[in-house]
Order: structure tokens, then sequence, then C-alpha cells
């Protein structure tokens, strides 16, 4: 924590922060077929530069055969998922860094997850479906 704080108070100004969200099964929006988006409550703010996102999984997103998370700037993007998937179908950390690490974010940037299940995305919701979702930045 005190290493965290010298980093703020240093002269240029910069530290590592996040825009954090538990989040679960009935959160995300139905899209009526594989799919479920949900917009993260914080956004990555004007200045940040991206390192990469973290995925607890806490309760997996199961009963069905695949549950794959992009995170990105809009539905469906996966540009803080490194343009891959996370499973999200077992629990444990997963992540990945950025897909353009350290892109300067020029205007405040919402956080988009979306899940794709490998048939309806109503099926999910049998496992309970709850998670830790971390994007990481440094702040300027």
């Amino acid at each position: 924590m005190k290493s965290n704080l010298e980093l703020e108070q240093s002269l240029i100004g910069m530290g590592i922060r996040k825009a954090a969200q538990t989040v679960l099964f009935g959160d995300f929006t139905d899209n009526e077929n594989t799919t479920g988006d949900l917009l993260l409550d914080k956004a990555v703010p004007v200045g940040a530069f991206v390192i990469g996102t973290k995925v607890t999984v806490v309760s997996a997103f199961d009963e069905d055969t695949s549950a794959a998370m992009t995170v990105g700037k809009t539905a469906g993007a996966d540009e803080f998922s490194d343009g891959t998937s996370i499973s999200v179908l077992a629990t444990g950390k997963f992540g990945d860094s950025a897909e353009d690490l350290m892109e300067f974010i020029a205007s405040a940037t919402d956080v988009y997850l979306r899940i794709t299940g490998s048939s309806d995305f109503t099926l999910l919701a049998a496992g309970g479906g709850k998670m830790y979702v971390e994007v990481f930045y440094l702040s300027t």
C-alpha cells in the first residue's frame, strides 16, 4: 500500500488504478441469442494508459459447453482483453494485457463485457455466475 501511495505522490504523478466491478449473471442483458452484454458502472478516464484486464470467476457461468467473455470499448469488442476471449466457464483468475498495450485514452471510455455461450445465453444462469472484473490503467 505504501508503494502505491508513493507512486501517486511521485513527480510524474502516475499510479496504477482500475475500473472494477463485481458482476453477477443477472446483471447482463440477454440479447436473446448466444450472447449477453453488460456496461460496467465505472469507465476508464481521459488521460489514462490502459494496461490490461483481470477476471476472478467466483462462481462459474456453466451448464453450457463454452462461456467466453470479451472486454472492450463497445459491446462485443475486445480491446481490453488483447483481442481474445476470457473463459468464464470455470472458477479461477484469468486475464490478458490490453490489445494496444499502454494505449492513451483521449476521452472517457466505457467498459463493455460480452459473454458468448455455445447455445442460448440463459443456459449460463444455472451455474450462478459471479465474477470480479478489473481493467487496469495508469492514471495521469
